[in-house]
């Protein structure tokens, strides 16, 4: 369903957007946290971290909680760290981007949006803990897989992925072998599937930028210098909007050309 053919449905979706956006923040977050104190995240209440008091229902509106309550617990008094709420502010935000660049509500913004919880969820696990949990990678591709009867252009598509994948993973994993024959720091454990499944998303010109920006991020902005996940998490779903404005002919036209050289031959 085109999303700006009903204005009123437009600004409905949006809003909806930006509250599940800092919902989802909230428990991506706490998941990670738990995950890095390697306690059971499926079960259990949320609790502050510093008195272990469970928190009650007033306690838990993102955003609105954290406000109302001056950014402490309201048991124990203790400073809520402002990185909730960012988060939470955040999430909201991309949530509403990626609505909007998509254009439309259908599965694969569904996927799109569980993508960006995601890869919170991940970069929060690399920046506290400097671990790339696989359960997230895990669930990323399942996602994606799970999205595949409703993307358009099937055929072209997976081809698209399969041959980003190969290419840049393999440049990669030569990349990596040459620093460790040097004597240099490997690759994080799980980078790699980490960078596969975020190609599965973007494609080649999409995988191409990404990884691009990310060397960059990295690089020159100083947030990202010790950890490349969250940079990565970015630039996936900076490049996954921008391949929502590009006709997919566009995007997969290589394909059918390479195809149709390799008959000649």
């Amino acid at each position: 369903m085109p999303l700006f053919e009903i204005p009123f449905i437009a600004v409905f979706t949006l809003v909806l957007a930006f509250i599940f956006g800092t919902v989802l923040a909230s428990f991506i977050t706490c998941t990670a946290g738990r995950i890095l104190a390697h306690e059971d995240w499926t079960r259990g209440f949320s609790h502050c971290d510093t008195c272990g008091h469970q928190l009650g229902t007033a306690d838990l509106f993102p955003v609105i909680s954290y406000i109302a309550l001056g950014g402490k617990c309201r048991y124990c008094g203790s400073r809520v760290p402002i990185r909730c709420l960012i988060s939470e502010v955040l999430l909201g935000v991309v949530f509403v981007a990626v609505v909007l660049f998509h254009g439309r509500i259908d599965a694969v913004m569904v996927r799109n949006l569980m993508l960006a919880m995601l890869m919170m969820g991940i970069s929060f696990c690399d920046i506290d803990g400097k671990i790339i949990h696989e359960g997230f990678v895990t669930a990323m591709l399942s996602i994606w897989i799970g999205a595949l009867p409703f993307v358009p252009d099937l055929k072209l598509y997976i081809a698209d992925k399969v041959a980003a994948c190969v290419v840049f993973c393999g440049a990669v994993m030569l990349v990596s072998y040459i620093r460790t024959s040097k004597g240099k720091d490997p690759l994080k454990p799980g980078f790699l599937k980490l960078m596969a499944v975020c190609l599965l998303y973007t494609g080649f010109f999409g995988g191409a930028g990404m990884l691009i920006l990310t060397a960059l991020l990295k690089g020159f902005v100083k947030p990202f210098k010790n950890t490349i996940v969250p940079a990565m998490s970015v630039c996936t779903l900076v490049f996954l909007c921008v391949a929502d404005l590009v006709d997919t002919g566009l995007l997969y036209g290589y394909i059918p050309a390479i195809l149709n050289y390799m008959r000649v031959f």
